[in-house]
């Protein structure tokens, strides 16, 4: 238990700088040199999903699979500047998968992996004065959850949430997770006030109390893809990363939590919610 402790956070260390860098200094490299980092981390998400997925279901031939990490990387460079158009691009993704599987379950895996390339990308562009901020609360939110569910879950243990989804899943965990997401949310916004990026103060509690529900909409998508490894008989979504599995195992919160959060933001920006 202790050395797969210390494997899960030797990987989490080594893979943290590759994600944050791209984010933080995202805008600046491409203004500066014109390359694209942070598409270029959405399209390695886009491709490495696709290839698990492909792995997952044990697809006949690699045809199903080039043509989903097709979709993936084209949304991934896409989202800045046409997100409506990348909807339409993702139902020709289904449409096109499903022709060449008939496997309609499978051809499922273009929206579940290419809405979150979407959202991420739609996020980080929405403003260009806290967008990048905006992605970070994100992704520190999704971590938090994921640490406070596995810290609380196995220190406390109890009752458990969905034994016949994941057998490990609890109820303290699920509490765990919403107070570490909203911890982490209450700093960050700490962080935001002092450089002045909230526009009002009540903005702060906005933002811990929408980390306690993200949590349980990462928690939601943990259970989604646990589900999805239970029917296909998986452990892990694949061995990719040590002591983590797979990339999906790594990433199953923030894809709902990432779509749950494009949403909301467009609700907001084109006035839907007044």
């Amino acid at each position: 238990m202790k050395s797969n402790l210390a494997l899960r956070v030797l990987s989490a260390l080594a893979l943290a700088p590759m994600v944050l860098a791209p984010i933080w200094f995202g805008q600046m490299v491409y203004e500066e040199y014109n390359i694209p980092l942070y598409p270029l981390l959405l399209a390695v998400l886009g491709k490495g999903l696709s290839w698990e997925w492909g792995k997952m279901f044990q697809k006949k031939g690699a045809a199903a699979q080039v043509v989903m990490t097709f979709f993936a990387i084209s949304i991934a460079f896409m989202a800045k500047g046409n997100p409506l158009f990348c909807i339409w691009l993702i139902l020709l993704g289904v449409a096109s998968v499903f022709g060449i599987t008939k496997h309609f379950k499978f051809a499922l895996g273009v929206p579940y992996i290419c809405l979150p390339v979407l959202s991420l990308g739609y996020i980080y562009y929405v403003n260009e004065n806290v967008s990048r901020e905006i992605v970070l609360w994100l992704i520190f939110v999704v971590w938090a959850t994921d640490i406070g569910g596995f810290v609380v879950g196995k220190t406390v243990g109890g009752p458990k949430l969905a034994p016949k989804i994941s057998a490990k899943k609890t109820w303290s965990g699920l509490f765990g997770a919403i107070l570490f997401a909203m911890a982490v949310a209450y700093v960050f916004a700490l962080y935001l006030k002092a450089y002045r990026l909230l526009p009002e103060d009540d903005y702060l509690w906005k933002l811990v109390v929408s980390a306690g529900i993200l949590a349980v909409v990462a928690q939601v998508g943990d259970f989604f893809e646990s589900a999805i490894k239970r029917k296909l008989n998986l452990k892990d979504s694949s061995d990719l990363i040590p002591g983590h599995g797979g990339l999906f195992d790594r990433v199953d919160g923030l894809l709902f939590a990432s779509c749950a959060t494009a949403f909301v933001l467009a609700f907001i920006i084109n006035g839907w919610m007044n």
